[in-house]
């Protein structure tokens, strides 16, 4: 079938022939594929399957795919734990804007702390943002030199500092050779 794995899959499976598929699938390192073909015919493994792969994830060091697959099956948690492991406070700040979380706090505090750790000062003043910590977006989008949403907070939330960021705002963009956007 020339690599087309979709049209080998199609093939044994129209023939009946599901053991085959998965075992294809599981030959070529592609155990999601396996794992999709056991859970759509209800094979009595697939949930066997699931468990060893994902602890084959953890195991080889793959906590970005590992915290995929369980948020594919709506175990967050584990999930944003999986990615902070793994070093990608981005992506468990996006699981939690995703479901619109708002605890545990502790947990929502150290989204926080790692994306600012990380650097990811705009993203995790977007994050301090949406969790009502007002202060702490406005010093996390300072750190990161994200100066328009800084202002545009600090216009809804601290009018008095406004003209203070612009004066930042100005000198950073002097600093960057951007004279004519600081004037």
């Amino acid at each position: 079938l020339r690599k087309d794995l979709r049209a080998a899959e199609e093939e044994l499976l129209n023939q009946g022939k599901v053991e085959e598929c998965i075992e294809m699938y599981q030959n070529l390192s592609k155990y999601s594929d396996a794992i999709r073909v056991a859970e759509q015919t209800r094979h009595p493994e697939a949930a066997e399957m699931r468990g060893a792969y994902f602890q084959y994830l953890l195991e080889t060091s793959q906590e970005e795919a590992a915290a995929a697959l369980k948020e594919k099956e709506g175990d967050y948690i584990q999930a944003i734990n999986l990615y902070l492991k793994g070093g990608m406070p981005g992506k468990a700040a996006l699981i939690i804007v995703a479901q619109e979380m708002r605890q545990p706090v502790q947990l929502l505090d150290t989204i926080a702390t790692a994306l600012t750790r990380a650097g990811m000062f705009d993203i995790a003043g977007s994050f301090y943002e949406r969790l009502d910590e007002l202060q702490g977006a406005l010093d996390s989008y300072i750190r990161g030199n994200a100066f328009k949403q800084a202002v545009e907070l600090a216009r809804r939330s601290f009018p008095g500092r406004v003209v203070e960021l612009q004066e930042l705002w100005g000198d950073h963009l002097v600093s960057q050779k951007h004279v004519d956007m600081a004037i």
